[in-house]
């Protein structure tokens, strides 16, 4: 009774309310013959009402009632979300009969044929799912899924292969990066980044390898766009060719300089080689220093416009806010993560710790939200990156070079992906960048890359070749003492970052090797030739090998390294690894961008020759009394030095 005592309140309290009102009423209009209610046929008359009232309510709570407890879970109809009832229009057989004749469907089930089929109701959607399995009895695998409208009988969605488990393979519109994905955007992107690069007032000078280097940056579009239509069995093929020309390109660089820079036998103009000043690069480019400071003002209005009005936090992003509300509450993020994120503390303890500033001041909700975090997170990377290029090109040559570099970065179409995933990809690209402002000094390059290792584990592949001096004049006796430098760099950027492990005491390192690289090691992804065909297992770990000897034979090859050798090495170790990569994705493009952008951007005078040593000058150093091997007499001139790291 207590619900009819509550809606008899209401309704008398109404009735109070509104009898006066239609009181005086009726006394105003006293000639439109209405009669005036009193006040006991007002109370019968709401009275009559509540008892209405309460038989329906009664009426409505046995029929919830009654679909709660008998509610049908069958294959022909069921409760939907708002309380109705709902019989499907279509029976089993009519929706795996829509289902079948998929054009779609049958070609992939020609190559991957179905042992049986399984028709599931879904009512709230009002949908059938339709699966068609197959494999061993013991080892079901689900070949495809076809979803057909109950209502229209159409097909609303076809999930093939890899589709079936990954969602990221079956082409949502903006499932990363919004609206940087359409073309009205991207391919002006890639308009920009050639416009303001190439020398387009020069047309002779187009024809050139730097021409074909930037035409296959932009050549990763291709496959992004099968990525986009769902198709990854033409997109990750299409993956691989630029990455292969890349690496190739980078070695070639580095093998053509050494070659310029073999020593030649003395002759007259040897005193004035040996004298002569280095030359700065060049900038092909055409633009003036006022147009490339409108272009990427421009730029960066667009990039970081459409990443707070137009883009959306993936997975990555949502790890990041993730783990620095788990440090913020004296956690480490190492099995300490929510259900519905579970893997995502596989990345270094520097990525969290990059997250905490924000968190702070946007705080975790607890859902995955818009995450404001995540967009200052990847908007501070993408910044710290701009300024690092653009640091990096003004040391080298001008202003006019730090602009160009700062653009080449913020045309490049697959950084603006990369920020309006907002991912945390670009952090990876801060380190280096900044590494390679900082490449003179051994500390700052220990600090910088290993900051980059505590971020993601794959600039690990860089720290030995990074130990080197990559400049052909350094003093190679200072050599050891650069070393331990370079070393204490490395132990800094661990001790930045390596305590956030040590929040549970010895839980979180337990912890840390398992969820960050033995997940990764042990990861199955449809998204590289090595998790589509499984017989490439020998030419994978063949070509892993491959990797890691070369990076350990650039530790004392070449023998002196100027800076655009030391870059296009790191560039092609950091493509080399990502060739490697079981799981490989857009976003990873970046990682290498700066380093290619050193490399490729400018117009790089040749290296000057070393002075040959007569054959019988080592000789007669080795016969004087007192003078070691290396260490120059007396009076004599000092031999051009070597780089002093690793040689």
């Amino acid at each position: 009774m207590a619900p009819r005592r509550a809606l008899a309140a209401v309704a008398l309290a109404c009735a109070l309310v509104l009898a006066p009102v239609a009181t005086a009423s009726a006394q105003q209009q006293p000639s439109a013959g209405l009669a005036v209610t009193t006040p006991s046929e007002a109370l019968a008359a709401v009275d009559g009402v509540l008892d209405g009232m309460a038989k329906g309510a009664a009426d409505l709570q046995r029929q919830a009632g009654s679909r709660a407890g008998g509610a049908s879970t069958g294959s022909e109809g069921s409760a939907g979300a708002s309380g109705s009832s709902y019989t499907a229009a279509l029976t089993r057989d009519e929706a795996i009969a829509i289902a079948e004749a998929d054009p779609d469907l049958q070609a992939w089930l020609a190559d991957h044929p179905s042992r049986r089929t399984a028709a599931e109701f879904q009512a709230k959607d009002k949908r059938w799912k339709v699966s068609f399995v197959g494999g061993p009895k013991d080892a079901e695998v689900v070949e495809a899924e076809v979803y057909v409208g109950d209502e229209e009988g159409n097909i609303a969605e076809v999930r093939t292969g890899p589709q079936v488990a990954w969602m990221m393979a079956r082409g949502y519109e903006g499932a990363f990066g919004r609206a940087v994905n359409r073309w009205r955007i991207w391919i002006p992107l890639c308009v920009v980044f050639l416009l303001v690069l190439l020398p387009i007032t020069r047309p002779r000078s187009l024809i050139s390898w730097r021409t074909l280097d930037l035409l296959v940056l932009l050549s990763f579009t291709a496959s992004w766009a099968w990525f986009n239509a769902g198709d990854i069995s033409t997109s990750v093929p299409l993956q691989y060719p630029p990455l292969i020309y890349l690496l190739a390109r980078m070695a070639w660089i580095t093998v053509k300089r050494a070659r310029m820079r073999r020593p030649q036998a003395p002759g007259p103009d040897a005193p004035a080689r040996a004298t002569r000043a280095p030359r700065t690069p060049g900038l092909p480019g055409w633009m003036p220093t006022w147009l490339l400071i409108t272009v990427l003002i421009l730029l960066m209005a667009l990039r970081w416009g459409l990443n707070g009005l137009n883009s959306n936090v993936i997975d990555v992003g949502y790890a990041g806010v993730i783990g620095a509300d788990l440090i913020v509450d004296g956690q480490t993020p190492y099995g300490n993560f929510p259900d519905d994120c579970g893997q995502c503390d596989t990345y270094g303890p520097l990525n969290y710790i990059s997250y905490i500033p924000f968190e702070a001041v946007m705080p975790f909700t607890g859902k995955w939200d818009d995450l404001p975090a995540a967009h200052g997170a990847a908007t501070l990377f993408d910044g710290l990156t701009i300024l690092a290029l653009l640091v990096l090109g003004w040391r080298l040559a001008g202003r006019r070079m730090g602009l160009t570099f700062a653009i080449a970065w913020a045309a490049f179409p697959f950084t603006a992906f990369t920020l309006s995933s907002n991912s945390n990809d670009a952090l990876i690209s801060a380190c280096i960048a900044w590494g390679l402002v900082l490449a003179a000094r051994p500390l700052g390059r220990g600090v910088m890359i290993g900051l980059g290792v505590a971020a993601k584990i794959v600039p690990a592949i860089l720290v030995p070749l990074w130990a080197r001096h990559p400049f052909p004049r350094a003093d190679r006796a200072n050599g050891p003492r650069r070393l331990a430098v370079y070393i204490g760099g490395l132990v800094i950027a661990a001790l930045l970052t390596g305590w956030v492990m040590f929040l549970d005491g010895t839980d979180g390192i337990r912890s840390f090797w398992s969820r960050t690289i033995g997940y990764q090691a042990e990861r199955e992804s449809p998204f590289s030739i090595w998790g589509q065909y499984e017989w490439l297992r020998p030419v994978h770990l063949a070509v892993g090998a491959l990797v890691i000897l070369a990076a350990l034979i650039v530790m004392r090859w070449p023998r002196r390294l100027d800076v655009v050798q030391w870059a296009a090495i790191s560039a092609a170790l950091m493509i080399g690894f990502e060739l490697v990569l079981t799981h490989w994705f857009y976003l990873y493009i970046p990682w290498f961008l700066p380093l290619v952008i050193l490399v490729v951007v400018p117009a790089w005078p040749d290296p000057e020759p070393e002075p040959a040593i007569p054959p019988g000058r080592w000789l007669s150093r080795l016969r004087r009394p007192g003078v070691r091997r290396g260490t120059a007499a007396p009076g004599a001139p000092q031999a051009a030095a070597g780089d002093g790291g690793m040689s």
